[in-house]
């Protein structure tokens, strides 16, 4: 009996030292760098819920850099999230360890959010989440929404009916909306920092999700409430959502949530829109800059080209850009010019989430060679090749 109380407790040892053994694959046709990897942790029950905050990623032996996340706001972890190179089909092995905060390596914040509000003392506070039931709240954050990063691009949401996502360009790669906050001085840009790219106007900007009547993009007007919120910021992603409540359109109240996530390393941004109810038809895409290229199809549209980002053409020089869209077959999406924005439209179901995907590039960024719309275009084709999740088992 004694022989064998041993032995189940060296067991146990076992399973703890070596940790939880997960595969991850690539169902992609193409090899990817810093492809996201999110491992859904009620999946894997031993991980259990009171020490998940423990878990730690190993590749190859090795702790890399990683994040746990509560999305539903319980206080428990729902997901642990890291980066990983795969070849195209490749299968890897990954082990999650409980490990102590001493062995616990601190890599860097490789991503950034923010959501500022403007006090009537002058003073600005850092917030997680903000609502109002009126289009009131534009001036009153600074940024006019929230704002997100990684080192190669930064996004901003306006507050406001027309909800765009406006877009900051770099010329070096580092996080800089902390030092900036979205409007560097004179110095910072002498320095070599980034700035506003994009004048969105009440255009479509990159990745707005909108309605569609009448044959044209519309804002979304009328509604009981709407909500900004950073859900999630650490080392390797943000996450943050647009909600909207009580949405009058297409002869019904809808409730929309728009949840926009964005991993280090990358500047694409993963796009899910869940709603209360059905939608015949949704609008997304990407505007047309400065009377420039643009490309057309169901699922792929995007465009390039130079205008001025800010309404005051002394100060501000032209910026060229590159726009892309992406969003697969399976949505049912159908390409559509309405003046400048260069649309995809597509129905939604209440019990599902839409999922599409939108990125970014600066031609005054200093390590990309795209520098036309010929180059970027084969970029958007080479990069809508690799977006399938990785898988997890």
């Amino acid at each position: 009996m004694k022989s064998f109380i041993i032995l189940a407790f060296m067991n146990l040892c076992l399973i703890s030292a070596s940790g939880i053994n997960i595969e991850i694959t690539n169902p992609n046709q193409t090899d990817l760098k810093d492809a996201p990897v999110v491992v859904k942790l009620d999946k894997f029950k031993k991980t259990g819920q009171t020490k998940r905050n423990e878990l730690a990623v190993y590749i190859d032996g090795k702790q890399v850099s990683s994040q746990l996340d509560d999305l539903n706001n319980d206080s428990i972890p729902d997901e642990l999230v890291f980066l990983a190179d795969l070849k195209a089909g490749e299968k890897k092995k990954v082990q999650l360890r409980r490990i102590s905060d001493k062995k616990r390596i601190k890599f860097p914040a490789e991503v950034y959010a923010s959501l500022i509000l403007k006090e009537a003392d002058g003073k600005h506070t850092n917030i997680r989440e903000i609502s109002s039931a009126k289009n009131d709240m534009y001036n009153k954050l600074h940024h006019h929404g929230v704002a997100f990063e990684s080192a190669l691009v930064a996004y901003r949401i306006y507050f406001d009916n027309k909800s765009t996502i406006d877009v900051y360009g770099k010329k070096q790669y580092q996080l800089e909306l902390a030092d900036t906050r979205w409007y560097p001085s004179d110095e910072q840009l002498a320095a070599g920092y980034g700035d506003d790219i994009l004048l969105v106007s009440g255009w479509v900007g990159v990745g707005t999700v909108k309605g569609f009547e009448k044959d044209k993009a519309t804002h979304i007007n009328k509604f009981d409430s709407r909500t900004h919120r950073i859900v999630a910021a650490g080392n390797i992603r943000t996450v943050v959502e647009s909600e909207v409540k009580g949405w009058e359109y297409e002869g019904k109240k809808t409730d929309m949530t728009v949840r926009y996530t964005l991993y280090a390393r990358h500047r694409d941004v993963i796009t899910e829109i869940t709603t209360s109810g059905d939608i015949e038809i949704l609008a997304t895409g990407v505007q047309q800059i400065g009377g420039g290229a643009c490309f057309q199809s169901n699922q792929l549209v995007g465009s390039w080209g130079s205008w001025y980002p800010q309404p005051d053409t002394v100060k501000y020089a032209k910026e060229t850009a590159g726009l892309g869209l992406y969003m697969p077959k399976e949505y049912k999406g159908k390409q559509i010019m309405n003046g400048v924005n260069n649309l995809i439209v597509f129905p939604h179901k209440k019990e599902e989430t839409t999922r599409f995907y939108f990125t970014v590039i600066a031609e005054k960024e200093e390590q990309n060679n795209i520098k036309t719309a010929e180059d970027f275009f084969k970029y958007l084709n080479n990069w809508r090749r690799g977006l399938k999740p990785i898988v997890v088992e």
